[in-house]
């Protein structure tokens, strides 16, 4: 009889450790707008502009050469949830117009949601809306504001609409969360006191933080008819750092929730950037005109299960990484495709890095290879090259002997079949309604 009791206490016992080995990993996905990987101080920068993100990164692991897959927001948001390149996914602009998500595309939140993981969403831009797409798979879809920088939600509120969700029914369930953060999109705004935080108090030029409401500023500086002082730039940067710096403490005070709620331990954190910002380090100002590593270089940070400790990836990644990697950790059954890897791996260092998808170029497209070090830009248009060495000239400032195969690379994943056909929208109508739904218009 004792036997007995000893045998059924120990099934209870390894039942009760299953259980707990088994429990479902949660996942908040922080998707940062607009953030380039060398105004972050735990890539570097001079200025403490991201201490809770820097204390994330020393908990976890961080990827030093992480590279965008486009150089704006819609093509890159779709490759972070989908695990795909721009060319595959189509999602972007093209000469025809804008292009959604085609439903042939792999699609991470609708995995989860199969899984019978609670979702949900806080995008803040047009461009992530049901129009385009980002809605399948999410139960709770909050998207809000227009293509501009004048009638979003600031970081603060977006983590109070977080929690909220996060604090209601079925708390006990598993939960995927996609939550972005627009605030260092042009025009910078912070709300005081990060605003004025890096600012020169004596400076009266005309590049405040109302510089860039309008399309045709930036526009005049593009085609060179305008040229900012450097005092004029310097007042910029300081500006946008203080949106960093706002953002970063909305997003400590996220995590502190977090954890304050015993949800920590048990959820893998991805904190990445869907593209960067020029400020005339090549003739320009914004985005969505290059493909140089101020634009394409983008912070990315895992932290929690199976990436805590302090890790440091040195090798080139991609946002391509991203979905599939949060699947093989999770164990939730999503299709993942080539090159992307898992990144609780190795990563081989001759790998080949892609990226395409401009908005604001009028000569045309652009593709771009990293591999090892070594960087090409091909203008689809004129067939011209561009090659560096990011290892000796992170500037890109210094033209080296192209590699062939680099060019055979980037030749090779131009012409990669997309999958499905991309969607297009209708923008006009899209804007249109999304004012009309924030009352700016009638």
């Amino acid at each position: 009889m004792k036997r007995i009791i000893l045998l059924l206490f120990s099934l209870t016992v390894l039942l009760t450790s299953s259980c707990r080995t088994e429990k479902k990993v949660n996942v908040l996905l922080i998707l940062v707008d607009t953030v380039r990987a060398d105004h972050l101080s735990c890539y570097g920068y001079e200025r403490n502009t991201t201490p809770h993100i820097d204390s994330l990164a020393l908990a976890g692991t961080l990827a030093e050469m992480c590279q965008g897959q486009a150089s704006w927001t819609l093509p890159t948001m779709t490759t972070i949830m989908s695990g795909v390149t721009s060319v595959v996914h189509g999602a972007g602009r093209s000469s025809t117009g804008f292009h959604g998500i085609s439903p042939e595309v792999p699609w991470l939140p609708l995995a989860f949601h199969r899984e019978g993981y609670r979702t949900a969403a806080f995008f803040n831009v047009m461009f992530m809306n049901e129009d385009f797409g980002f809605h399948r798979g999410f139960q709770h879809f909050d998207c809000q504001g227009v293509a501009s920088g004048n009638s979003l939600r600031k970081a603060g509120p977006t983590v109070d609409d977080f929690l909220e969700w996060l604090d209601s029914d079925n708390q006990n369930e598993p939960f995927f969360a996609a939550v972005h953060f627009y605030d260092p999109h042009i025009p910078y705004k912070a709300p005081e006191p990060f605003r004025s935080l890096y600012t020169d108090p004596g400076y009266n030029g005309e590049y405040g933080d109302s510089w860039g409401e309008g399309v045709t500023e930036m526009m005049d500086v593009n085609s060179g008819e305008v040229i900012p002082a450097p005092s004029d730039i310097a007042n910029l940067i300081a500006l946008y750092d203080g949106e960093l710096a706002y953002t970063d403490s909305e997003i400590g005070r996220m995590l502190a929730e977090l954890r304050s709620r015993g949800l920590a331990e048990n959820t893998l954190i991805i904190l990445v950037g869907d593209h960067g910002e020029e400020f005339l380090e090549h003739g320009g100002i914004e985005h969505g005109r290059t493909l140089y590593e101020e634009t394409t270089h983008v912070p990315l940070i895992i932290a929690g299960p199976g990436f805590n400790g302090g890790r440091v990836i040195s090798r080139s990644v991609g946002q391509l990484d991203i979905a599939g990697t949060i699947a093989a950790v999770t164990g939730i059954e999503f299709t993942t495709c080539e090159p992307a890897v898992n990144l609780a791996g190795t990563v081989d260092s001759a790998r080949n890095i892609p990226a395409s998808g401009v908005l604001w170029r009028p000569e045309g497209d652009l593709v771009s290879i990293v591999s090892n070090n070594n960087k090409l830009i091909w203008s689809v248009e004129d067939d011209s090259i561009e090659a560096y060495n990011l290892a000796a000239d992170p500037q890109e400032l210094e033209l080296i002997k192209p590699d062939l195969s680099m060019i055979e690379a980037a030749e090779f994943y131009w012409v990669t079949p997309p999958m499905g056909e991309a969607p297009l929208v209708n923008y006009s109508e899209t804007a249109s309604r999304e004012l009309r739904n924030l009352g700016y218009i009638r």
